[in-house]
């Protein structure tokens, strides 16, 4: 998987990163799209239809995700790449925590704004214009930070999550969703689908680093695909079209990769040496 024209993941060769006023039309594309609302409506009518999610998630996942961030009331998540905020607005409003998101599109983010008091968070959650490397905000400034399927998109994703690193207070969480290669040196994947997010996150100070796979997650991320390419003939809706054409790209693909949820720990000081890598237990693939 690659970026379509827009950005998002896709399959095939990879073209140059998307730039912020390519996301913009994006983000004004899928804000219109009554198509995509239709496509989540029948790949995963659990998920609240305010979330409208950019992103491959499901309500077990962002589940999966609260619990592994360790959220409580008052405490401060950060959103690196939230996008229109649907995923990170349901895990404050879920946890009772305060959200910051942050992404370099300033339509999603007056979109995030504009969206936040639909999950009753306008006085608890603020979105900024900024880069995953560069956010602008304060040392510390949060107990967690997520990043939903977001990181592969920079430019160097070892200074993304050495930015996550820093954004965090000594214990705090770091939890992300990705994808990562079956095969690491699979000719087939494009550096972006490569990356080894156990190493990533380790080379930028974490300790307690695990990656794991479930198969629930995976299928979820085909099924949408399967489910737009079942509703034919997108007329006028452009979003629609958009995600059938990457849905035509991604699928002869999608089983050289694993949907991933990774997460590590911010130990304390930036270490001298290389954090500490731990496999998870219990279900599905780990890799680490």
């Amino acid at each position: 998987m690659t970026q379509d024209q827009h950005g998002r993941s896709t399959a095939g060769d990879q073209p140059p990163s998307a730039t912020a006023a390519e996301f913009d039309q994006e983000f004004a594309t899928v804000a219109g799209s009554s198509g995509l609302r239709r496509v989540w409506q029948a790949a995963s009518p659990d998920l609240p239809q305010e979330i409208e999610p950019y992103s491959f998630v499901s309500v077990g996942l962002l589940g999966h995700v609260a619990d592994a961030l360790g959220l409580s009331p008052g405490t401060t998540l950060v959103d690196l790449g939230c996008g229109r905020g649907g995923p990170g607005l349901w895990l404050a409003q879920a946890r009772g925590a305060r959200l910051i998101g942050v992404d370099f599109s300033a339509v999603a983010v007056q979109q995030a704004t504009d969206r936040a008091v639909l999950f009753g968070l306008a006085e608890r959650a603020r979105f900024v214009v900024g880069d995953l490397a560069a956010t602008g905000l304060a040392d510390g400034a949060a107990d967690a930070v997520v990043a939903i399927d977001a990181l592969h998109f920079a430019a160097d994703p070892t200074a993304s999550a050495r930015e996550a690193w820093r954004l965090l207070r000594p214990g705090g969480r770091l939890v992300l969703t990705n994808w990562q290669p079956r095969d690491p040196v699979d000719p087939r994947l494009p550096t972006r689908m490569g990356i080894d997010w156990a190493q990533t996150l380790a080379s930028a100070g974490f300790a307690e680093v695990r990656v794991e796979a479930r198969p629930e997650w995976h299928e979820l991320f085909t099924r949408v695909f399967q489910v737009a390419l079942e509703f034919g003939d997108p007329g006028q809706d452009v979003g629609l079209a958009s995600l059938q054409d990457e849905a035509r790209r991604a699928l002869p693909m999608a089983q050289l990769v694993d949907r991933v949820v990774g997460t590590a720990t911010r130990p304390g000081p930036r270490p001298g040496g290389q954090a500490s890598l731990q496999n998870a237990p219990g279900t599905g693939a780990v890799h680490g």
